[in-house]
């Protein structure tokens, strides 16, 4: 039970310095929608949004297109979207499909609570946000529909 507490008050601390600084980003796994595997190391050098979402959730399904909207917008600013998804491979495909998603799409599937441990979203909520910088820190966490004009002003900081 102490050890949960700790663990709570850890992630929970209003300090931007956490586990998740020095946790080894680059050791997490992704598979991507086609079952190819990956690791958020192989995009070390580049700047990272990582959104987690569902296609059964409102606010997710809100977002998505400013998503897809600034992934195009900086593409050429070695800035990469990746979206982490909590539903079936079918789910995810016919939505990426339907809402012609333009960056990777990852299952969260058993995952879910590593990914919640090491991205700092204890609470596990939809949608969820996070900035990675170029040394693979974690730089932004948003929980909840983030806006245009927050990411904006977080990302260019880091250009």
């Amino acid at each position: 039970m102490l050890a949960g507490i700790v663990i709570f008050h850890f992630f929970n601390s209003d300090s931007n310095s956490t586990l998740i600084d020095s946790f080894e980003l680059t050791a997490i796994p992704l598979t991507n929608i086609d079952g190819e595997q990956s690791m958020v190391g192989d995009w070390r050098g580049q700047i990272l949004v990582v959104n987690f979402w569902a296609p059964w959730c409102l606010p997710c399904r809100r977002e998505i297109p400013t998503l897809i909207q600034l992934n195009q917008s900086y593409s050429s600013q070695n800035i990469s979207f990746l979206g982490i998804a909590l539903d079936s491979e079918d789910s995810v495909r016919r939505f990426a499909d339907e809402f012609q998603i333009n960056y990777p799409m990852f299952l969260a599937g058993n995952r879910i609570s590593m990914y919640n441990a090491a991205f700092g979203n204890p609470s596990g909520s939809l949608p969820f946000t996070v900035i990675v910088d170029r040394q693979l820190r974690i730089v932004f966490r948003h929980n909840g529909e983030v806006s245009e004009t927050q990411l904006r002003n977080q990302l260019d900081k880091l250009l």
